[in-house]
């Protein structure tokens, strides 16, 4: 397999088990396909980059009388504009797209944890599953995510490991995922967990069971009820 390839599949995470252990031997002998591999790395990394310092002037312009009681609604409120650009333009459906309805709505939710670029000699966990998850390496992401849940508990690797699984197009595992944040007391991610259980719930064609999440959104203040009031009227 040639290097370009092989850094192509690395970045995917369609790596298969030889592949990755060459990928492993060239990075350590082959000092090309190394220097190939750091420029590939650093054009993500600034392409994510670019993608923080437009949601950072984004919330700077985003003006509001009420301000929240927690410095960390910002962050989240943040995200959801981001998450819903482009949002505004609405269709009107005599029969319910569910596929439409999903891409319309889904945006692959930001990095808002660990801005840390992994470097090649990182061994901190939680940077390196956050790099695989900015890089689009998503399998990698789940199996960092998984490691970090299991020793920990965080609620933030359960979240971004159902995130990865909905890139990959494993909804149904993705919604197993994601529902596990009913035994967490307390998340900061509460709103996101429902939000993107409704979303698979459409994606799955079970209106009842998106309806119910996207209740449960609108009946609690959160940076998601707003849309969540425009998705729930659009499937009923």
């Amino acid at each position: 397999m040639d290097t370009k390839t092989l850094l192509e599949k690395y970045f995917d995470g369609s790596l298969s088990k030889d592949e990755k252990i060459d990928f492993e031997r060239l990075l350590a002998e082959d000092s090309s396909f190394r220097d190939e591999f750091e420029f590939e790395k650093n054009v993500k990394s600034a392409i994510t980059l670019n993608k923080r310092d437009e949601l950072k002037k984004m919330l700077h312009s985003f003006e509001t009388t009420k301000k929240p009681k927690k410095s960390f609604y910002w962050i989240y409120a943040a995200a959801s504009i981001m998450i819903f650009v482009g949002l505004f333009t609405w269709k009107n459906f005599s029969t319910t797209n569910y596929d439409t309805l999903f891409d319309e709505y889904y945006q692959t939710y930001p990095n808002t944890v660990s801005p840390t670029v992994r470097g090649t000699t990182s061994t901190d966990i939680q940077s390196n599953a956050f790099y695989a998850y900015d890089s689009g390496n998503y399998q990698e992401a789940i199996a960092l995510f998984s490691e970090i849940y299991s020793k920990n508990g965080d609620d933030f690797a359960l979240f971004y490991k159902g995130l990865s699984l909905i890139e990959l197009q494993k909804y149904e595992e993705a919604l197993v995922v994601l529902q596990k944040s009913n035994s967490i007391k307390i998340s900061t991610f509460e709103p996101y967990f429902l939000w993107y259980s409704a979303l698979i719930h459409i994606k799955l064609q079970n209106k009842k069971e998106a309806s119910l999440q996207l209740k449960l959104l609108i009946e609690s203040e959160n940076p998601l009820k707003e849309v969540a009031k425009k998705l729930l009227s659009e499937i009923e």
